[in-house]
């Protein structure tokens, strides 16, 4: 006699309707648990993403804000006449009738 008889190895797996009812519930069950698994980590995988890109446009805006300042702080400095008068001389080579303009030329430079 054999150790271990046909009979006795499959005993241990009835194949029956019940048994595969059972199989196939688990089966769905996993497949099912799995489906959701997937689509609940695309969820977290999105989430974090729209929080990163949260976290970046908050930074944006936060920038925009200081330079939205600072141009509005040169915009009343452009109100001012001095200003103009400042940056018409130093950037445009203006003079006032009458005025002189001196250069001073650098002797260490490398063009003279």
């Amino acid at each position: 006699m054999p150790l271990f008889s046909e009979e006795k190895r499959f005993s241990k797996f009835p194949v029956t309707e019940k048994g595969w009812e059972k199989f196939l519930f688990i089966a769905f069950l996993a497949l099912s648990l799995f489906s959701f698994n997937l689509r609940l980590s695309n969820k977290l995988v999105d989430y974090f993403d729209l929080a990163r890109e949260m976290k970046e446009l908050e930074k944006r805006e936060s920038a925009l804000s200081e330079e939205v300042e600072r141009l509005e702080k040169e915009r009343e400095y452009l109100d001012e006449d001095w200003y103009v008068e400042k940056l018409a001389r130093e950037r445009l080579q203006l003079v006032k009738p009458g005025e002189i303009v001196v250069k001073v030329i650098n002797p260490e430079s490398p063009e003279h």
